[in-house]
């Protein structure tokens, strides 16, 4: 009777394990689908660097992107200042699109696995702007609603919208991250 006790006690033992296994199973690739049903085409990788510098890090538990403007493949998606050249439309766009070259950054160094992804932390954002041009942060909310779109409440973080006179590349954001992984 002892035998047979402990044997059952050992299968389900194993069978909440294995439950557990196949609810973490279901679970990858959720932020992959989050992305599908956003209609969200990530480019194939991030942007190369453009000097001395690595595009991504990680330290510990944390990946850290280094500022990223507006690439749409090799070329920049938008050239100029908000409030002169552009709007705050063309601006919001612009971050946006770093957020998802960052979410391509992401997911090449994280070996295809966005959902290693626990929390975005901060988000920096420099905003080239003419003298008379206040809206940076209504720009910097293109990548902040995106991140939030598509990580929910573990895509709400801490944020810096600084304005600038000129960017490399006369780029109209630069924008820098910090995520949490496992």
């Amino acid at each position: 009777m002892k035998i047979a006790r402990r044997n059952l006690i050992l299968g389900s033992a194993a069978i909440v394990a294995g439950s557990a296994a196949v609810r973490q199973a279901v679970a990858a690739g959720n932020v992959d689908r989050k992305l599908t049903e956003l209609n969200i085409v990530l480019p194939e990788s991030g942007p190369a660097p453009v000097a001395n510098y690595v595009p991504t890090l990680i330290e510990g538990s944390m990946v850290y992107i280094s500022g990223q403007i507006p690439f749409r493949g090799k070329e920049l998606a938008f050239k100029g200042r908000l409030g002169a050249e552009l709007t705050l439309e063309d601006g919001r766009a612009a971050t946006r699109i770093v957020g998802l070259n960052m979410l391509a950054l992401l997911k090449k160094q994280l070996d295809g696995d966005l959902d290693r992804i626990r929390r975005v932390v901060r988000i920096d954002g420099f905003v080239s702007s003419a003298a008379d041009f206040f809206q940076q942060a209504q720009v910097m909310n293109g990548i902040s609603d995106l991140m939030v779109e598509v990580f929910g409440d573990a895509g709400r973080h801490t944020r810096t919208a600084v304005g600038v006179n000129v960017l490399p590349l006369n780029a109209p954001c630069q924008i820098n991250a910090e995520f949490a992984v496992s």
